[in-house]
């Protein structure tokens, strides 16, 4: 039967940046698999050099063509199927988030820019799935080829008598390095080295001596790499001719025992998950009561500090015990949908209800889900009853939400407020609805609990219903350590339990440092020790610092190694991911990224220094990206980084922006773990020498973010205030150069809309009194001219009076009075009687001196009676 490899390394990228060992990477593995596998090797891209075929280096390949001869390699035509396939890739990796997170192998025709991520790894795991060949390897070398192994179906652990081998040169957040002591990638040269196998006492390869050989290898690299493996063992290399005694060949346990003695049980920084449940111990009691609470409620809140395991508990004990079905009835029945909340609350509930499928777009699953939760009241209750449908096996559905306090967490965004609003009402509501069979299963920090109190039903719901995680005990913190051990046969020196479990007892949230500590105890495991296997001696923990020490210790020597320029980063870097506690203790804090660039902080330099923080495990991002080049003597060289190039796909995005926050996807960062606040005395230093100077800076940060989601509107209803700025006056004359490019550009709008402000209220204060005064003016001349009138027409009706009297007619007419009146009031006069002061027409100037002669002398005149 015949054994086919395709061989891919790919140099030169379009729009990405070109590489040097990818080439060479695959030339060296096409050539071992040639001499030694027996297989007919098929190279992209190919070249004929010196009358034999060779890796191009200078040549491209696409997308298309890798897709094809993929499908040539695993799904054959034909009768006669190869025994064996073998694919190996060397190039970029890529990530990209849509909602889901997906990788891609990226070809030469890669656009990052214009959503062209290269061939997509889901879709390599479904063509794998397919294939009638038996036994298939995969060598993925490049960065975050770990996502590839993520996408493992439960269901399919490989078809009937098919074998199978994984290998990923890192996790899916990480990075792939090049070798600094070859031209080889790290990865790479642990597979040619573990291939040949002149180096057996076998002389043959299996999968199993290759997963022993390279995990040996790199055992000490900052690079880990994954393996998965089933069926029985795959002869991947071997010698034509060779003979060994019997006693000298190696059992498969002995060799599986020989792995896993390099496989660490402890988990460091980060949680338990469902992989790991094998691996999780001492939380057994608290297990129990919360199967028992779930059995009683629809609603159970697990309630935690920072750090005290309210992840690993869900994940790695509560949902595979449920799944086995042994400690509730029917369990194994029940379909339970996990998600974790961060900065897009709404957006991360959706996506407990995407199903990966191959022929369902999940961003298009995911879109439909968030735009049902955001619009329609019934939204959660309408998806949970859809899901239901799809999976008629399943009797009750459970949504685990992860980091509930996401919800809780103050807030001046209305957006903000809204969804998180809309999140917690949509949940009382599909609580409440008798027909929908649903639980939920909240984790929640302890210290978010006051806040819960401003949703009086569901706080209500959650104080009948909740398990607290307590501070572990002697016998639980001795499982934590030992148990995990004796399932690999890693020895534990009795004295360093002793010092362990007496270091952690009553001290709540601590379990976490405690896995950092296995882990860097792990590190340091002396091999062999009286040829009793491997053993973790009390001597490395004392050398560490102890359990309190180990963390910090490692935070200081990481800082202390940084140049002057990248400790100043750094210290703004840590200090931007501390919420400042008001009568209460310091927090960690979510930070995004544009947070920390402007003037002074380059982009360059701040990604350069989160990129190595990031890899001493001391914070975590919430999107991993590509980064600036690092050379560090303790860091090597990303595999997918060239020599010569300076530059990593995020900065060459940017460089075509104008600044460095016209990214708004809003990627957070934050410290990886309290014990950095509580217990770094160099970043307690700096938090007390700048906790001022960090209060009102992060509060122009938060409302300047908030003014650039509402599209930087030059409203002085967006802007800060007068008396705002006024009160940080103080502060933008000594610390305006380290608020962020968006803040600066904030504040220097606010200040023009406020002296714009200042100005127009001085004009109206002038002119408002001289428009007074003229108003009073005008109408006093409007009043006298007026009266004047009214004047001059009584004159004209006396006159007219006057000319039709004859004194001397006094018939049938009463004695006339012609006393002299000093009358004001005319109303009061008799009807037919008219009053006129002499003063007045002299006054005004309104009549000739005759006229008013005539006019002075009426008194008071009564006009005879017809």
């Amino acid at each position: 039967m015949s054994r086919d490899a395709l061989i891919v390394g790919i140099n030169q990228y379009q729009a990405l940046p070109g590489l040097k060992a990818a080439a060479k990477d695959a030339e060296g593995i096409a050539n071992l698999l040639e001499t030694y596998g027996n297989f007919r090797v098929r190279r992209l891209p190919e070249i004929i050099q010196d009358r034999r075929p060779q890796i191009g280096q200078q040549t491209t390949v696409l997308a298309q063509q890798l897709e094809a001869s993929l499908v040539r390699l695993l799904l054959p035509k034909g009768e006669h199927i190869p025994e064996a396939a073998f694919f190996y890739f060397s190039g970029h990796g890529l990530q990209r988030e849509i909602g889901i997170r997906e990788g891609y192998l990226a070809t030469s025709d890669t656009q990052p820019h214009i959503s062209t991520s290269g061939l997509s790894l889901s879709w390599l795991r479904r063509l794998i799935k397919h294939s009638p060949i038996r036994q298939i390897i995969v060598i993925l070398d490049c960065c975050h080829s770990g996502e590839f192994l993520s996408l493992k179906d439960e269901a399919w652990q490989g078809r009937d008598g098919q074998s199978y081998l994984f290998i990923a040169a890192s996790r899916e957040y990480e990075e792939a390095y090049e070798s600094l002591e070859s031209d080889y990638s790290v990865l790479t040269q642990a597979v040619i080295s573990g291939l040949l196998p002149q180096q057996t006492d076998s002389g043959r390869v299996t999968s199993t001596d290759l997963i022993a050989s390279i995990t040996n290898r790199l055992r000490n690299e900052i690079q880990q790499p994954l393996f998965e493996q089933g069926g029985s063992e795959i002869v991947i290399t071997q010698q034509s001719e060779h003979s060994h005694p019997k006693s000298e060949c190696i059992s498969v346990i002995s060799r599986l025992k020989q792995y896993s003695f390099n496989f660490c049980p402890y988990r460091g920084l980060y949680p338990f998950e469902e992989k790991h449940a094998h691996y999780y111990f001492g939380r057994e009691t608290l297990l129990q009561e919360l199967l028992q609470a779930l059995q009683q409620k629809n609603l159970c809140a697990v309630i935690g500090a920072s750090g005290s395991g309210k992840t690993s508990l869900l994940r790695a004990g509560l949902i595979p015990r449920l799944a086995q079905g042994k400690d509730i009835v029917d369990s194994e029945h029940w379909l339970i949908r996990y998600v974790s909340l961060g900065a897009e609350p709404l957006k991360d509930l959706a996506t407990a209800f995407t199903i990966a499928h191959e022929e369902i777009d999940i961003a298009h699953q995911l879109q439909q889900a968030e735009v049902l939760l955001r619009h329609e009241p019934t939204g959660l209750v309408n998806l949970v009853t859809a899901a239901l449908l799809k999976q008629p096996t399943a009797k009750k559905f459970w949504l685990v939400i992860d980091q509930f306090e996401e919800l809780l967490t103050p807030t001046t965004d209305p957006t903000a407020q809204q969804e998180r609003y809309q999140i917690i009402t949509a949940l009382i509501a599909a609580l409440r609805c008798p027909s929908l069979n649903l639980g939920i299963i909240i984790s929640l920090r302890s210290d978010a609990l006051d806040s819960l109190t401003s949703h009086p039903e569901l706080f209500s719901l959650v104080e009948q219903s909740q398990v607290v995680i307590s501070p572990m005990n002697y016998r639980s913190i001795r499982d934590v350590i030992e148990r995990p051990a004796e399932k690999l046969g890693l020895k534990i020196d009795p004295h360093l339990v002793h010092n362990l479990t007496l270091d952690l007892t009553g001290a709540p949230g601590e379990l976490a440092l405690l896995q950092s500590t296995l882990y860097e105890l792990w590190q340091y495991r002396t091999p062999n020790y009286s040829k009793g296997g491997p053993c973790i001696l009390l001597d490395s923990y004392i050398n560490l610092g102890r359990l309190s020490k180990i963390l910090t210790n490692k935070a200081t020597a990481f800082y202390q190694s940084l140049p002057p320029e990248e400790q100043v980063a750094a210290r703004r870097i840590l200090t931007s991911l501390c919420n400042l506690g008001d009568g209460c203790l310091d927090q960690c804090r979510r930070a995004r990224k544009s947070e920390l660039v402007n003037q002074k902080f380059l982009n360059d330099v701040i990604e350069r220094v989160l990129q190595k923080l990031i890899a001493a495990r001391l914070i975590v991002s919430d999107k991993p990206q590509y980064v600036p080049h690092i050379k560090s003597q303790a860091i090597s060289t990303p595999a997918w980084k060239s020599h010569t190039s300076q530059t990593s796909i995020i900065s060459l995005t940017e460089q075509a922006k104008i600044t460095a926050i016209s990214a708004t996807s809003g990627e957070t960062i934050e410290l990886a773990h309290k014990s950095l606040i509580s217990d770094w005395h160099l970043l307690r230093q700096w938090l007390h020498a700048d906790r001022n100077r960090l209060r009102q800076q992060r509060d122009i940060e938060e409302r300047a973010w908030i003014w650039h989601q509402r599209g930087e509107s030059k409203c002085s209803d967006y802007l800060l205030g007068q008396q705002y700025l006024k009160d940080i006056g103080q502060f933008l004359s000594s610390h305006a150069s380290e608020l962020s490019t968006l803040a600066q550009r904030f504040v220097r709008l606010s200040q023009r809309s406020a002296v714009y402000q200042q100005w127009r209220t001085r004009g109206i204060a002038v002119l408002l009194p001289l428009s007074i005064m003229a108003g009073m003016t005008t109408s006093l001349i409007y009043h006298q001219l007026k009266l004047t009138w009214r004047i001059h027409t009584r004159y004209v009706e006396e006159s007219h009076v006057d000319s039709h009297y004859s004194p001397t007619d006094t018939s049938d007419s009463p004695q006339r009075d012609l006393s002299l009146s000093n009358s004001k009031r005319p109303h009061s006069r008799p009807s037919g009687s008219f009053l006129i002061s002499p003063q007045l027409p002299q006054k005004w100037g309104m009549v000739g001196t005759q006229r008013l002669a005539t006019t002075s002398q009426i008194l008071y005149f009564r006009r005879k009676h017809p």
